[in-house]
């Protein structure tokens, strides 16, 4: 998209002339960095499961599709993406975990929860769902010999009636940390039911959306671990530095293995004439002129200055 600077000079700025530098930066203007991302999977799209329904098939169908892979021309959606080593933690989103059950399936399959907030969970089905919110114990193996297969219930929410809704409180004990995980949603009742919920205690997380984007705002300027988990690929992560006020653009490629890298995303601009005719100049009078150019990035530009060289 062609984008039109007119930039007026004075004499004396004009005699100094010979050539001009562009200066940009991808900041906002506030002191907080904005962390934006689009996540890839730039290999070959995994065949996605489909499930065979013996139960309540009326209301469930026959089969459904698990759609653990929902990658969009190399987009995936549905990725957890936060930052891990935030000391300065600004006031938490009140923002509740809206889950709808509906054809026997759980929506949003993927959600970030947040300390204080609240699980708010409707059954639009006319059946009986039974449902269960289970914390991860990545130490429950070493303890004990009962096992649990997605950890320990910390809700267990019947549901007996369409448009019944059932409101619970997210506490700090359920949030995400390496030795208890993510929140698994389960049924008793209908066993291929899930869902997956991460709670943070601080506001510097998103989840993916159809285009695989995610935008994190207002971080404090510093070295955090950034971390994305997907139901199919797993855990990924790297270090990232922000500075203040930043505005920092990547592209993630879920398809290197272990640590992996990404590429940020950067302007590019090309002027569209290569020489400027400034016409008659005049001592102690403006001149003007149209500099024409192009954004041929994939980048956001923000100009900040012109400065004469």
């Amino acid at each position: 998209m062609k984008k039109r600077l007119v930039l007026i000079m004075t004499m004396v700025i004009i005699f100094l002339i010979t050539s001009l530098v562009m200066v940009y930066e991808k900041g906002e203007a506030n002191n907080g960095a904005t962390l934006k991302g689009t996540v890839l999977f730039k290999g070959t799209k995994p065949a996605d499961e489909t499930i065979k329904i013996e139960r309540d098939e009326d209301v469930c169908g026959e089969t459904q599709h698990a759609e653990k892979y929902l990658i969009n021309n190399g987009r995936v959606k549905n990725v957890v993406v936060w930052l891990e080593g935030v000391k300065e933690v600004t006031q938490l989103p009140s923002r509740d975990v809206e889950l709808t059950i509906s054809g026997c399936r759980i929506t949003p399959l993927v959600s970030v929860g947040f300390v204080g907030s609240r699980y708010r969970i409707r059954n639009d089905d006319p059946i009986l769902h039974t449902i269960q919110l289970k914390l991860g114990l990545g130490y429950h193996k070493k303890v004990s010999d009962r096992p649990l297969a997605y950890g320990a219930t910390i809700y267990n929410i019947a549901l007996p009636e369409k448009g019944m809704e059932v409101v619970k409180t997210i506490k700090r004990f359920h949030r995400y940390r390496d030795k208890t995980g993510y929140i698994r949603v389960t049924s008793n009742t209908h066993p291929w039911m899930r869902g997956f919920i991460f709670v943070f205690d601080h506001p510097y997380a998103a989840v993916t959306d159809n285009n695989g984007n995610f935008t994190i705002e207002n971080i404090p300027p510093g070295e955090y671990l950034l971390r994305l988990w997907h139901e199919g690929f797993g855990m990924k992560e790297m270090k990232i530095k922000l500075e203040p006020s930043e505005t920092r653009q990547l592209e993630i490629d879920l398809s290197s293995k272990g640590r992996f890298t990404s590429s940020e995303v950067e302007p590019s601009v090309r002027f569209l004439e290569k020489r400027y005719n400034f016409g008659s100049i005049t001592a102690g009078k403006s001149v003007s002129h149209d500099f024409r150019f192009v954004n041929e990035g994939s980048g956001v530009l923000k100009i900040k200055a012109l400065i004469p060289a």
